[in-house]
């Protein structure tokens, strides 16, 4: 399939200023203020106001009066907040339900004049892609299937080694009432996705983000987190049955979806019905993330890029301390966390310093519990826990203060526990030896022969390793479950 690139459409040029942008979307009209051109992950504001333009849009293919009413309000509010915030870039798009009414003009016109722009009308394609850009800028994705779930349409999106392949944008949304034969057979007629059983389902929108707040309150889930919460296949499939069979209100899910969400959930359900994925994972992104990619594909955060992390870490002690580290330990990857954890294994390096100005007796948990919450849109939740441990014990060692909640850990296999804990108690003796500056690391060297941790230490090696390095690096070669062995190095 051919795309149309995006950045041909969105044609605007940033200087370092505020970028704000407008998704006016079949349910809710947003505000999003970013403080770099969309540098940054987080915004300086965000607001949705649930306007529901699509509401009845099926029946008359007209917005109606009312809902063109609510989201002019919602703009009017916007653009005093977008004038007095001294924003200078405001990039304004809708969605389907503006883009499939008849009468749209009644609702554009007026609304360009509140916002003094011109709003984007974006195609099917447009969408679907912007909703696709969005995730895996943000998500390293090599295969897989993106679903964003609107009020008035659902984008299918399929991803093959990390590129966009197939696209489809279709007119079912949680608005529109479904016939249970028509998406079963619509599902069907998309060849792509009945090939593409078994990869990772990543989905996107209110819809989806309230299937994983069911499933974060049905079954105790310990981290309320939705972005990069991962559910079962057939978890989510009984899930969703249970939400379609409730009389009442549903655990979780908020109370502007109740209206709604039997419909997303029908919808939902057949979706993964279809296409049997391995398992499903809500994401926080959306067309928005997509739009700051492409008007800033030279600036969008990526947490495996040691600039952007240093975002998160500005405040380190010594500067290249991080690089230095990850440099030392490189030889050792391997051994301490396999392939599977490489990434992670860098973000630890990058982080091992974040709570160097806090109390002493609460840095460990107060580190652990910035990096659970770090606004970074590419961490799953495993891959937060792995982290908060490895970080938790870079700062307090062997000791078991209790600051992780045993839940959470338990979400880890015994193999990621371990390698967790033991990259933990090998940053503590680097920061230990060294004092935190990566000066004193050219003075050491470590690595691994015939099952023993060996440490060589160079002449001003010998002299900064004292008592405590020697009972650090013992604890780091148990941790490892290996011996160790120290080498004067007297050249």
């Amino acid at each position: 399939m051919s795309v149309k690139k995006t950045s041909q459409i969105l044609k605007l040029k940033l200087k370092k200023s505020k970028l704000a942008i407008i998704d006016i979307g079949s349910n809710s009209v947003r505000l999003v203020i970013y403080p770099d051109s969309g540098k940054y992950p987080y915004p300086l504001f965000n607001e949705r106001i649930n306007c529901r333009l699509g509401e009845k849009l099926f029946e008359t293919g007209k917005l109606s009066t009312r809902s063109i009413s609510r989201a002019l309000k919602a703009l009017q509010r916007f653009s005093v907040i977008i004038k007095n915030m001294e924003v200078k870039h405001i990039v304004p798009v809708a969605t389907a339900a503006v883009r499939n009414s008849k009468n749209k003009k009644e609702f554009i016109l007026p609304a360009e004049k509140i916002l003094s722009s011109k709003i984007r009308i974006l195609t099917k394609n447009e969408e679907a892609e912007l909703a696709a850009l969005g995730l895996v800028s943000n998500v390293p994705i090599k295969n897989g299937i993106i679903a964003d779930l609107g009020g008035g349409s659902l984008e299918l999106i399929l991803i093959k080694k990390g590129k966009i392949k197939k696209l489809e944008s279709l007119d079912v949304g949680h608005l529109i009432p479904v016939n249970q034969d028509k998406i079963i057979n619509l599902f069907k007629s998309i060849k792509w996705l009945k090939k593409s059983n078994n990869m990772n389902f990543y989905g996107t929108g209110g819809s989806f983000r309230s299937l994983g707040s069911a499933y974060i309150k049905d079954s105790n889930y310990p981290l309320y987190l939705i972005h990069g919460l991962s559910i079962k296949t057939e978890s989510s499939v009984l899930l969703l049955d249970k939400i379609m069979d409730a009389k009442e209100e549903f655990s979780g899910i908020p109370q502007n979806r109740m209206p709604t969400i039997k419909n997303a959930a029908n919808i939902i359900q057949n979706l993964i019905l279809a296409c049997d994925p391995k398992k499903i994972i809500i994401t926080g992104t959306s067309i928005r993330d997509g739009i700051v990619f492409e008007l800033n594909p030279s600036k969008i955060i990526n947490p495996d890029k040691s600039s952007n992390i240093k975002y998160f870490t500005k405040n380190q002690r010594f500067n290249g301390m991080q690089s230095a580290i990850k440099k030392f330990f490189d030889p050792l990857m391997e051994d301490l966390v396999g392939p599977k954890l490489k990434r992670l294994f860098k973000l630890a390096c990058q982080l091992s310093d974040i709570s160097w100005n806090e109390l002493s007796d609460l840095r460990g948990a107060i580190a652990a519990e910035r990096i659970i919450s770090l606004p970074l849109k590419n961490l799953l939740h495993k891959e937060r826990i792995w982290l908060a441990q490895a970080i938790y014990h870079r700062y307090v060692g062997l000791k078991d203060k209790k600051s992780i909640s045993k839940k959470l850990i338990r979400l880890l296999t015994e193999k990621e526990k371990q390698s967790a804990f033991a990259v933990g108690i090998g940053l503590r003796f680097l920061y230990t030896f060294s004092a935190g500056n990566p000066k004193n690391l050219d003075s050491i060297e470590i690595n691994i022969e015939n099952k023993k941790l060996v440490c060589v230490l160079k002449p001003k090696g010998k002299i900064l390793f004292d008592s405590n390095s020697e009972r650090r690096l013992k604890a780091f070669a148990n941790a490892c479950k290996l011996n160790y062995k120290i080498i004067d190095n007297n050249i």
